[in-house]
């Protein structure tokens, strides 16, 4: 029987991401040439709004299949229909009221855009419990090829748009709903075959649908809160720039999450590894050490490459308009630097006895964030909302350490280096060659993981 394993399944995850992001960035190089700049930053932002109106629907409990399920996997089919069960409910007043709001903000946006824009956000809401069932299952590799066809067949249809000449925001996002429907159907049915009835018992916040709420709404309130995390300098510069500026932005930030692929994969696949040793203290401290040294070692290979592969790329493949992004992807590399830094202690929150202490750690990321950006747009642009982002990011290390009682200082230590790093690459200076300095803790990392011989046999 397969169970959650976090190296295994990390790679699974970031290979697919990693193909999964190649493709996207492909579609949006695809979507810059064929849109004009303004309805380009119009499309980005409806997006975002359809996804950030519709995360509540999810209310947390695929969260509770990824972190409870492994302790029980003979009851995941049960667990998986419950949570299917209760969105569904939750979804009738959010896709009323999504429909009210939108018409009302975009009132001369073509209807089918938001129609579109609705199809997908709702279409990966509803895919969750399913892709957080196999996780628990120990079938990420299954959940990864599905999310990579997702992305194949988008970008094949924005390729076919392009070269017939479509030039309207709406048709790309019939393409991209296309696809999210399509990884859909995949999801819920392989995730139907895979799932498994036993007479293993869930814990007892399964009991009825009120007590699985109230256990799922700590991470209910997160999620109303997260999308708030990377959008918000979005939605800032929407209202205090020009959605000129969103679309350099997004430029920026795409390549910022295409290195995050690695960090997001290793925080998916702690949190079921993790679940799993939730009522052993000494075996999750030792998972979280484990997943420490990792993100030490990973740390100097994601700040050259990404300044690297980010300086060659966009110049290449966007036009003049987008030249500017280099610089800030730049600042927001300091900002992937904290947050892979943060993982184990983000999700030692999610998985640990008081997931409050996690909702907290997210809104005080936001409204760090928030404040930051409202007070640097006006005067920075597009590089304040930049630097807006790294202060939530550094929020989000130091914070995760602080609720989880941890007095580790070499993270801390790595991620001012991280900044100055960042801010030197940003302003072309040659001192940035300080950054190499990064492999020293990495290389002692590394040798810790090999010494770690009974947990190598056991990834």
């Amino acid at each position: 029987m397969r169970r959650p394993k976090l190296a295994r399944d990390t790679v699974w995850l970031a290979s697919s991401d990693g193909l999964a992001i190649i493709f996207g960035l492909i579609g949006q190089v695809i979507l810059a040439k064929a849109l004009l700049q303004s309805d380009y930053g119009l499309l980005v932002v409806i997006l975002d709004a359809f996804a950030t109106m519709y995360i509540l629907i999810d209310a947390g409990l695929p969260t509770l299949i990824a972190r409870d399920v492994p302790r029980s996997p003979g009851a995941s089919r049960k667990a998986v229909r419950r949570v299917l069960k209760l969105q569904a409910l939750i979804a009738v007043p959010f896709l009323f009221g999504s429909a009210i709001v939108s018409t009302s903000i975009w009132d001369d946006a073509p209807l089918g855009l938001l129609l579109a824009c609705a199809v997908i956000a709702f279409g990966h809401i509803m895919s969750y419990p399913h892709k957080a069932m196999l996780r628990a299952l120990g079938e990420a590799r299954i959940e990864s090829i599905l999310k990579l066809s997702e992305r194949v067949i988008a970008t094949g249809l924005y390729y076919i748009f392009l070269v017939n000449d479509y030039d309207s925001p709406t048709i790309y996002a019939c393409g991209f709903s296309i696809g999210v429907l399509i990884s859909l159907i995949g999801t819920l049915w392989v995730g139907e075959r895979l799932a498994r009835d036993g007479n293993e018992e869930l814990p007892q916040e399964w009991n009825s649908s009120k007590s699985l709420l109230i256990s799922a709404l700590p991470f209910a309130v997160t999620l109303g809160i997260l999308p708030y995390v990377t959008r918000l300098e979005k939605f800032l510069l929407a209202g205090l720039a020009s959605y000129d500026d969103v679309s350099l932005y997004h430029v920026a930030q795409l390549a910022w999450i295409a290195g995050l692929m690695l960090p997001q994969a290793m925080r998916v696949a702690l949190l079921p590894y993790l679940g799993e040793a939730r009522d052993q203290p000494e075996k999750f401290s030792a998972r979280m050490l484990a997943a420490h040294h990792w993100t030490i070692a990973i740390l100097p290979v994601g700040l050259i490459a990404g300044h690297l592969i980010v300086s060659f790329s966009i110049p290449r493949f966007f036009d003049s308009n987008y030249a500017d992004a280099v610089q800030v992807f730049d600042i927001l590399l300091a900002g992937w630097a904290m947050t892979l830094l943060a993982i184990p202690w983000y999700v030692a929150l999610q998985a640990g006895h008081n997931p409050w202490r996690f909702t907290a750690l997210i809104l005080l990321v936001v409204l760090a964030a928030g404040v930051s950006g409202w007070l640097l747009i006006p005067e920075y642009g597009v590089m304040g909302a930049a630097w807006a982002s790294v202060i939530g990011c550094s929020i989000m290390l130091s914070f995760s350490k602080l609720l989880c009682g941890d007095e580790e200082r070499l993270s801390d230590g790595l991620a001012l280096f991280s900044v100055a790093i960042c801010y030197l690459l940003s302003i072309g200076s040659p001192l940035a060659l300080i950054g190499l300095l990064t492999l020293i803790p990495a290389k002692n990392s590394i040798d810790f993981l090999r010494s770690q011989t009974g947990y190598l046999q056991e990834e």
